[in-house]
């Protein structure tokens, strides 16, 4: 039996365990009918660009988030040693928080730049579903004024609940 055989309820049910770097390097591309799948029937996608490679994060970027955005309900983003930078080259692409529309969860790993890490803050006011915000090991430089904005930023967030 080959996967194509397979009926699309057995392979959407598949491809929730596979993340989705994986998913679309794999699937996206190899039919019409594995595109729809991926495109059209699923409902919801778990971003995590925690130790993706340069090239990886380049891809899904420039080829599948916008055709998911509006999808994506957890997004992690990170700045550690394997992936130095990428929340600011992450903005570079023109790409803003607050277009990831259905975010109920948003975790920031390792970011050392305040500007960058307040301007995503920000961003999130839109965000009708955020209910978690994650900040693991962000370190940066401020300022006594910057620190009480952020935090107001961050309370003001309506539907936090962590």
């Amino acid at each position: 039996m080959h996967l194509e055989c397979l009926a699309n309820e057995l392979l959407l049910d598949l491809f929730q365990y596979i993340d989705i770097i994986h998913l679309f390097h794999a699937f996206h591309g190899l039919n019409t009918r594995f595109n729809k799948l991926l495109i059209t029937k699923l409902t919801s996608y778990n971003l995590d660009f925690r130790s993706v490679s340069k090239y990886n994060f380049d891809n899904v970027c420039q080829k599948y988030l916008p055709l998911i955005i509006n999808k994506i309900i957890s997004f992690h983003l990170s700045d550690n040693d394997e992936t130095p930078n990428l929340s600011k080259i992450f903005l570079s692409y023109g790409f803003t928080i607050n277009q990831f529309i259905n975010l109920k969860s948003f975790s920031l790993y390792n970011i050392q730049s305040f500007d960058i890490f307040n301007q995503l803050i920000i961003q999130c006011n839109h965000l009708p579903y955020l209910t978690h915000l994650n900040m693991i090991k962000c370190f940066f430089n401020y300022r006594e004024n910057e620190i009480k904005s952020l935090m107001n930023n961050i309370w003001n967030l309506p539907k936090l609940t962590h």
